[in-house]
């Protein structure tokens, strides 16, 4: 994809389209197209201390000059200074950030990409016209946890070691030491100090702290000469006394996303495949799944559906994800999320665990690996319904008298719908939600298919008490006069609420009601809730809300009340293929439109409800990708 200086080098539209590196191990490298930094998240090199959390932002990023010209702008309260986004002549994404500019008669490109599994980003600068030359460049950096902010202090470690071809800098005891490596005929000119005060746009517009000061050891003169790509390295990989190839490491990275590019048959699945890539970590001698960045880590419920678009090609890291999460376990229920700090994980999610069970069945539907599901995988799925069946679990999570699935605790979010700000829980949705009944229902189900013959009387039990939800399920939901399911069934209260969460009940498998209440339902969703980019949160009308902007109150009291979701597309696609026998044409368009232009090779979290649906939320998210993967592969309705 490309983006003309028209796009990329105005501020405005500039600084609003953002590109994303990510090293594999929970780490990354993410900024503007334009420059300008406008999150606290925006680095060069965002490492993550114990992968994939714990990171920490180290390299901020890069003053940058040739022959006195600027290439690099930055945003500081009431200014961008310098100039450099004058000089930017182009964008592209081939396969990584690559910036062309025309500066001092010559024409430069730079590019800035991460190797998977390394813990290291590479900026690279390529003389494409002109005579050599000499770039000059400033680390600016700062040493903290990626959540928060620096200011100026004492006790930074203002120093550098500097050797041949090599700067370390150890800004705060704890925090990794950095290594940069260039040419050994580059000049590194020491010159410790502060740049104070650069302003990031989307955090103040998020109603956060937005300023912040950073350091850097001294400037550095790296040559530039035709045709040769000269590189600056910046590392935290520990006890790196070999230099680093960097040529050779990047020439291996392209051949491998050449390669995953080309398991998909045209340019916009392995678009959406190269995207997905960047979700996949490692975790401990595993892997998992990173739910969005630049903030999220690896939540399980995110993980299990993100595995239905990424798994086809890679059944190792389908097994590799459950295999993760299945020690972790507990009461039966799954890790809703793992923390950035500590080793606790949280487990408030009633629908993680069903999730999980389905992304098992999955799995061993796919690889036909039935020892890895006997042995590693069974066990912690009979722990969850064992859980959930005899005297329930947590948060009042068990099966009630009609075979229905219930949760209940006051103060908590048990659902995907889990905005909380202080005490408010936004969408309280204490009682029988209408997707867990059909989560419910799909897991005992898909586990009865599994375990077949092999155990014959647990399957029929499983089959047994999904026809006893099935046979409760419509005289509990079905509300007549709307012609829609119910959004939640509390004892006699009945939550009319129009949201997609009723999908659920017709697109996991059978659907639950009959085919007239089916197709009212798909009508009525269509009408209401179905947007270019994904579903709206709730329909338009009281409590509706269209933008998701403002503080953090404003933005998560929309965040399920009107907000568009993309991966609900996913769902409405299942729902019409079991219904109707076929998926809505172009369903991916506006997805399409947004992944090649403001998305800058990913798909949002999230859109506004109402036009023109800008993206907010995380920039890049893994079930936004995963599942517009699933629908342009045509796994859906299966």
């Amino acid at each position: 994809m490309k983006l003309p200086s028209s796009v990329a080098g105005n501020l405005d539209s500039g600084t609003r389209h953002e590109w994303l590196e990510a090293d594999g191990l929970g780490g990354f490298a993410m900024g503007t197209v334009a420059g300008p930094a406008t999150r606290r998240y925006h680095a060069l090199l965002c490492t993550a201390t114990r992968p994939p959390t714990g990171r920490m932002v180290l390299i901020n990023r890069l003053e940058e000059w040739i022959e006195g010209e600027a290439l690099t702008t930055h945003a500081y309260v009431g200014a961008m200074y310098p100039d450099g986004v004058t000089r930017l002549a182009e964008f592209r994404l081939d396969p990584w950030p690559v910036w062309v500019y025309e500066v001092a008669g010559r024409v430069v490109e730079r590019c800035v990409l991460m190797v998977e599994g390394r813990a290291l980003c590479l900026v690279g600068w390529r003389l494409v016209a002109g005579t050599a030359t000499t770039v000059w460049c400033k680390p600016l950096g700062s040493g903290r946890d990626y959540h928060a902010l620096q200011r100026r202090n004492d006790t930074l470690n203002l120093s550098a070691d500097v050797s041949p071809g090599r700067v370390r800098l150890s800004p705060y005891p704890g925090v990794p030491t950095v290594t940069l490596q260039f040419d050994p005929a580059a000049v590194f000119r020491p010159g410790p100090n502060w740049f104070c005060d650069f302003d990031y746009a989307r955090e103040r517009e998020r109603g956060l702290e937005a300023t912040e000061d950073l350091w850097t050891p001294g400037e550095l003169g790296i040559p530039l000469v035709p045709g040769k790509t000269s590189w600056l390295v910046l590392s935290t990989e520990q006890g790196m006394v070999d230099a680093i190839d960097p040529d050779a490491l990047a020439v291996a990275e392209r051949a491998r996303r050449a390669a995953l590019a080309a398991t998909e048959p045209d340019d916009f699945r392995a678009q959406l495949r190269l995207a997905a890539d960047k979700f996949v970590v490692r975790r401990g001698s595993g892997r998992s799944i990173v739910a969005g960045y630049p903030w999220f880590t690896d939540w399980g419920r995110d993980a299990f559906i993100s595995l239905g678009g990424l798994g086809p090609h890679d059944a190792a890291l389908e097994r590799d994800v459950l295999l993760s999460f299945a020690p972790h376990v507990q009461a039966g229920l799954v890790p809703n999320r793992f923390v950035d700090v500590g080793d606790a994980a949280e487990y408030n999610s009633v629908d993680a665990p069903l999730w999980f069970v389905l992304a098992c069945c999955r799995y061993l539907r796919r690889s036909g690996d039935w020892a890895t599901f006997e042995t590693q995988l069974l066990p912690a799925v009979r722990q969850i319904f064992d859980a959930f069946l005899d005297d329930g679990t947590r948060y009042h999570i068990g099966v009630d008298d009609d075979g229905l699935l219930h949760a209940a605790e006051p103060g908590l979010q048990l659902t995907w719908m889990d905005a909380k700000v202080g005490d408010w829980v936004v969408t309280p949705r204490m009682g029988k939600p209408v997707e867990i009944q059909a989560l419910w229902v799909a897991a005992l189900e898909a586990v009865a298919v599994a375990v077949g013959a092999k155990d014959a009387a647990w399957a029929h039990e499983l089959g047994e008490r999904a026809a006893w939800a099935r046979s409760s399920f419509t005289g509990a939901f079905w509300d007549e006069g709307r012609g829609w399911l119910n959004d939640v069934v509390d004892g006699p209260r009945r939550d009319g609420t129009l949201r997609p969460n009723q999908l659920y009940a017709l697109g996991l498998g059978a659907p639950m009601i009959g085919p007239s209440e089916a197709t009212r339902v798909l009508i009525v969703c269509e009408r209401e809730l179905v947007t270019p980019v994904g579903l709206r949160s709730r329909a338009r009308g009281d409590g509706y809300r269209g933008r998701y902007d403002g503080d953090i109150g404003s933005r998560d009291g929309a965040y399920h009340e009107g907000t568009v979701w993309p991966y609900l597309l996913g769902i409405w696609a299942d729902a019409c293929m079991r219904v109707r026998g076929a998926v809505p044409t172009g369903i991916l368009d506006g997805i399409r439109d947004h992944l090649q232009h403001r998305g800058v090779g990913q798909v949002a979290e999230i859109f506004d409800g109402d036009e023109p649906h800008w993206p907010r939320g995380c920039p890049a998210q893994a079930w936004s990708v995963a599942e517009s993967l699933r629908i342009a592969r045509g796994d859906v309705g299966v």
